[in-house]
């Protein structure tokens, strides 16, 4: 069984990927490979602090990143690379 990611990590991906498209929940659950129940709370979480937001198409929910996000994206690439370089995250 592999390593439980921390929030951080989650967090980290989640970022990534909406930075490149806009993306339903199935799919973005299935990218940061946690189910959809548990990733919820997390992006209840980034909603209300305005780093993701979402558009309804049609039924269908789909998460977008806002500027706050995008910005917040960009301090957690140094973060990470700090993090790399320590050897705290691979």
């Amino acid at each position: 069984m592999g390593k439980k990611r921390s929030k951080l990590e989650i967090l980290f991906d989640v970022i990534e990927i909406l930075s490149k498209e806009p993306v339903n929940p199935t799919r973005l659950s299935m990218l940061v490979n946690m189910p959809y129940d548990r990733l919820k709370k997390l992006l209840d979480e980034l909603v209300d602090k305005g780093i993701i937001g979402y558009e309804e198409q049609g039924r269908s929910r789909v998460y977008v990143l806002t500027h706050r996000g995008y910005r917040l994206g960009e301090e957690l690439k140094k973060i990470r690379k700090v993090l790399e370089d320590y050897g705290i995250l691979k």
